[in-house]
């Protein structure tokens, strides 16, 4: 039974706890993609050029509408990044791919444009998204509704200025910023602890996801640096989304905050992704130090 929070039905109430599908898919689209593109890697490319097999790219997009139509756009645009980033890494000619991608994009992009005059979305379950681009656009024209999260937020990041208010002395997060225990996390830390306390924050992200990409580069197995590649893109991208939400760079999409925002589902797939790499990491300096040895 879904469990729908703030128009998107993207958790399943298993009485004990919530759980969230579109976390699962993240990581497991890593390990699928990988071993789709490592086995048999000649047929993998005739799969990508329309020769062969296209079933395994059909499961995927299927995971992908899926997400989609929770509805929840940025855990569809976080998965779809994973498999873009893994299918350019595999070396496989991506002229056309790219082309039929940006022209995409500028689909998308008009059509976002239109909806700023027109909205087809009013009275379905999909108005929400619509609200989002909205105070995307313009905050202060929806302060009372779509657009309080992202004003809130503005004042949590003006009140913190360089140094910040004191470790909990946030005023907004005492029923001022919906949310601020997950996707507007950041805002409160930027209240608290300042410019300084974010930018410490962001460098710690910042240096785990180039220290997983790192260990992908230096594998010299073909799987173990896909699965780098697709879990260095996964946080990376989240936490690209999340900073872009909380500053008005981009719209809102509900987006963690990679190992600080509150939500199991999401500290549970982070975990075991970090878990993954760290093995492999292992792994590496087990066949250096054998292969030194020898």
């Amino acid at each position: 039974m879904t469990n729908p929070i703030n128009g998107a039905n993207g958790w399943i109430d298993l009485k004990i706890f919530s759980l969230q599908p579109a976390e699962l898919c993240k990581l497991y689209l890593v390990f699928f993609v990988a071993q789709l593109l490592t086995r048999r890697e000649n047929r993998a490319v005739a799969d990508l050029n329309g020769e062969k097999n296209w079933k395994p790219w059909f499961l995927i997009g299927t995971l992908l509408f899926l997400v989609l139509i929770e509805p929840d756009l940025g855990g569809f645009s976080i998965n779809a990044m994973i498999v873009v980033v893994m299918v350019l890494a595999r070396g496989i000619n991506y002229r056309k791919p790219l082309l039929q991608l940006t022209g995409l994009l500028v689909a998308v992009g008009a059509v976002v444009q239109l909806m700023r005059f027109w909205n087809p979305l009013k009275g379905t379950d999909y108005a929400y998204m619509y609200n989002r681009l909205v105070a995307f656009y313009n905050p202060f024209k929806v302060a009372s509704t779509s657009g309080q999260q992202l004003i809130n937020s503005y004042y949590a990041i003006s009140n913190g200025g360089l140094l910040g208010l004191g470790l909990g002395n946030s005023i907004q997060k005492r029923g001022y910023l919906p949310e601020a225990h997950t996707d507007f996390i950041l805002a409160v830390i930027s209240e608290e602890l300042g410019v300084v306390g974010v930018t410490f924050v962001l460098i710690l992200l910042t240096w785990l996801v180039l220290r997983i990409y790192l260990i992908g580069v230096r594998s010299n197995n073909t799987y173990d640096t896909l699965v780098c590649y697709g879990i260095g893109t996964f946080i990376g991208v989240e936490t690209l989304f999340n900073v872009g939400a909380v500053n008005g760079l981009l719209p809102i999409t509900g987006v963690t905050l990679p190992f600080v925002s509150y939500g199991g589902s999401s500290m549970i797939v982070l975990s075991l992704a970090l878990g993954v790499v760290m093995n492999i990491s292992i792994n590496q300096r087990r066949s250096l130090k054998n292969r030194f040895n020898s």
